[in-house]
């Protein structure tokens, strides 16, 4: 009798795989669907004409990833697993390439209606590792290359000098105030300064350099310029990691995604409780409970609930009044501040680590916010 391959688990996939002519197969997550999808492949005639591996959704998709893993940085292989994964746990067994449709994508984002933003990067990952096969010669064209994405939402939240002062009063720990305050002070990308080590640091210079295979693109060298302010926060973490990423939290560890969004999400709670406060919309304090009421039990469960019911009024109230931040927020604040201040575009362009000044006009510049700001830069134009 012939002997067929065995699948087996890949845990760094988190996927079953089953090795055919000398190459892996992915079948998919889950173990059920992966073993069906195994004996459909292992009773299929061999003068089949479409091979494996070639007609597999999940063989171009894996295909992709191996090839991000190996040529693109970690965080951007890291940014297209997430979302490829995901979409590969919503193929049917048995589908292929020919009869993928936008539908199945578009079934995919329904299926997640908490993303937002995300759902544009969805679509961005999986047309990208389909356009990739088609270069790679792979398959012959893209089949949901006509999925239209979600339009990209407008960065439009500036932080003002004062929001920032009262940023740094309400963060406690110097971790967290070193981070803001260095993107604050040199417009850097959010992951230039996660990343950078002492290594990168030039101090006579005043900046960190980044060589070209660090940097965004991979194909110039990056070079961060450094206030006084940013470079002596620069020069005391050298010294505290001489070795490693500067920048740690209150762990001793670098900053993840999902702690710096813990971190902004405590910090939205604590602007947004501050500015209902001033706003005078706080629901008023319940009254303690006196000793009887207290050794009742179903009293203090009520009480206990509507204290919880309070803090949640309170937490809604906050969302609702301050927008959410995050690092980017610094870097396009930054942009905004430097061009009212008379720092001309290409200027403005090349420290932030452009080649043109296409992207400040497009996604950085909210200069159209500014009405006081244009109405005297028109009176400079007129001679005014």
């Amino acid at each position: 009798m012939p002997k067929f391959p065995k699948p087996f688990f890949r845990t760094a996939r988190n996927a079953w795989y089953v090795q055919v002519a000398g190459k892996q197969v992915p079948l998919g997550p889950d173990r059920d669907a992966a073993f069906r999808r195994y004996h459909e492949l292992m009773g299929r005639p061999k003068s089949d004409p479409q091979p494996v591996a070639a007609d597999a959704i999940l063989s171009v998709l894996d295909a992709f990833l191996d090839w991000c893993q190996k040529y693109k940085a970690g965080r951007t292989y890291d940014w297209y697993r997430d979302y490829l994964e995901s979409f590969a746990q919503t193929i049917p067994p048995g589908l292929t390439i020919g009869r993928l449709k936008p539908f199945h994508v578009q079934q995919w984002l329904d299926a997640n209606p908490r993303w937002r933003t995300g759902k544009r990067g969805a679509v961005i990952a999986v047309q990208r590792a389909f356009n990739w096969a088609v270069r790679m010669g792979l398959i012959e064209s893209n089949p949901v290359r006509s999925l239209e994405k979600p339009k990209a939402g407008r960065r439009d939240h500036v932080i003002s000098a004062d929001q920032f002062r009262t940023i740094l009063f309400l963060v406690k720990d110097a971790e967290f105030r070193d981070l803001l305050t260095v993107c604050w002070e040199t417009g850097c990308r959010p992951q230039e300064a996660l990343s950078v080590e002492a290594a990168h640091v030039d101090v006579e210079g005043g900046y960190w350099v980044f060589p070209v295979d660090e940097s965004k693109g991979k194909e110039h060298q990056r070079i961060v310029y450094l206030t006084d302010a940013a470079l002596a926060i620069t020069r005391r973490l050298m010294a505290a990691h001489p070795y490693g990423p500067l920048f740690l939290n209150t762990d001793g560890l670098p900053w993840s995604p999902s702690a710096l969004n813990c971190r902004f999400a405590r910090l939205r709670l604590a602007l947004g409780r501050k500015k209902v406060e001033e706003l005078g919309l706080t629901p008023p304090n319940l009254k303690r409970l006196t000793k009887p009421q207290r050794s009742d039990a179903k009293v203090r469960t009520m009480h206990r609930e509507a204290v919880s019911e309070r803090r949640r009024q309170i937490a809604a109230l906050a969302r609702r009044h301050v927008p959410r931040y995050s690092l980017y927020t610094f870097r396009h604040s930054w942009c905004t501040h430097a061009l009212e201040r008379g720092v001309d575009a290409v200027t403005v362009a090349t420290l932030m680590g452009h080649r043109d000044t296409t992207m400040i006009s497009r996604h950085y510049a909210h200069l159209m916010q500014r009405r006081d700001h244009l109405r005297e830069s028109v009176r400079k134009a007129a001679g005014a």
